[in-house]
């Protein structure tokens, strides 16, 4: 059996269960109050607790030693921790306004690092019953069946963004530019505000490629991975260590050095 076999299993189990949750109980959740954190946009409801305790919850069944990264308990600050060598990272509401606007773009995803390399990773929409999964040895699928990136050329694809969750980014000028660049290139540029639907897109073959800045690792962890193991040509690079922030573009490989020229990705 591959080494990450399990893993893949226990990780599908917890998506699958948070996305029960959302759906479940949506009402219930919408009809509750929302907090702020870093800006207008970058809110946290009863939704993200209450699923992230459960996924949580399922891989201490599995491994009561877990060592896990998640984006509301931050019960691990920085991953990389030279005792600590490999990490679940879960994100188990990646859209939330989306899903408190009743926008059916948002998932739930989780990954396994080992040893500083991505490993395993999933991603459930639950309102669209999409599940995107995949580890390293086992390739990548959606629902069961394989999926592929589509390569091309930028006037043939269509690209997506996923802005930093702050309000006043350093660079906000240059992500705008960058946005316009690409959609005036390409057959256009979509902002759906969830960074892991924009790289399962990307896997699956939708999206051509998409890209961030200072986008938090929980939310992009599982996507670069899927997009990898798909075919598309990925980089990515932690800019803040301390609150896990991380630069990415994922591409269609004919594309890439458009979209890395186009985003001038940066600190």
């Amino acid at each position: 059996m591959n080494k990450y076999q399990k893993k893949l299993e226990v990780s599908i189990s917890a998506a699958v269960s948070a996305g029960e949750i959302l759906i479940k109980h949506s009402d219930d959740f919408l009809q509750g109050s929302y907090s702020r954190k870093e800006s207008y946009r970058d809110i946290v409801t009863e939704a993200d607790k209450y699923t992230e305790k459960k996924i949580v919850e399922i891989i201490r069944k599995f491994d009561p030693a877990a060592n896990i990264l998640s984006e509301e308990s931050g019960m691990i600050s920085d991953f990389n921790v030279k005792s600590k060598n490999q990490y679940w990272i879960i994100d188990s509401l990646d859209g939330t306004v989306n899903y408190f606007k009743h926008i059916p773009f948002y998932g739930v995803s989780i990954a396994f690092m080992d040893k500083k390399k991505l490993a395993v990773g999933v991603i459930y929409n639950p309102f669209l019953n999409e599940l995107f999964y995949g580890a390293l040895g086992l390739g990548v699928y959606k629902n069961h069946k394989k999926i592929s990136l589509q390569d091309g050329k930028p006037d043939n694809l269509l690209f997506a963004a996923s802005f930093s969750g702050k309000k006043f980014g350093k660079n906000r000028k240059d992500e705008f530019e960058a946005f316009r660049k690409v959609n005036d290139s390409s057959m256009g540029c979509l902002r759906t505000g969830s960074a892991a639907i924009n790289l399962a897109y990307a896997a699956d073959g939708r999206l051509g490629g998409c890209w961030g800045r200072r986008n938090k690792l929980w939310d992009v962890a599982a996507g670069l991975l899927l997009a990898r193991l798909a075919g598309a040509r990925v980089e990515y690079e932690i800019v803040d260590k301390t609150k896990n922030l991380v630069n990415f573009i994922a591409s269609a490989p004919s594309s890439f050095e458009f979209l890395k020229e186009k985003t001038l990705l940066k600190n």
